[in-house]
């Protein structure tokens, strides 16, 4: 069985290379002219935290994850893509099938549902 102390220095390893996979990926998306919104988000499930539903009169409803409730590794997957993405409340983090946007914002991560458009084709 691993130490704690090692458990913490390997997720930090493996998030710096998650890190540096995602930036190299947007890399080559930016050399071959592919937009953000074109290049392969990573996986909703990344995202997959213990949210805090909140209604405001200027946002609506949206959600609020907090670090102190969610396990480190899952937390700090996901904040790594969006603090990679600089993912703010302007300019929001999603892939083509999400079903909500992400940003980061005093240290906590933000949801709002993505509003699509009925298309008939």
């Amino acid at each position: 069985m691993m130490n704690e102390k090692l458990e913490v220095e390997l997720l930090d390893l493996v998030s710096a290379i998650e890190s540096a996979c995602f930036d190299f990926k947007q890399r080559i998306a930016q050399k071959h002219n592919i937009s953000d919104h074109e290049a392969l988000a990573v996986s909703e499930a990344n995202f997959n935290l213990n949210y805090t539903e909140v209604t405001s009169p200027k946002l609506g409803t949206f959600e609020i994850a907090e670090e102190k409730a969610n396990p480190t590794e899952k937390w700090t997957r996901a904040h790594n893509i969006l603090k990679q993405n600089n993912a703010t409340i302007s300019t929001r983090y999603h892939g083509n099938n999400y079903a909500y946007s992400y940003w980061l914002y005093n240290g906590k991560i933000y949801r709002q549902e993505l509003k699509r458009q009925n298309l008939h084709e």
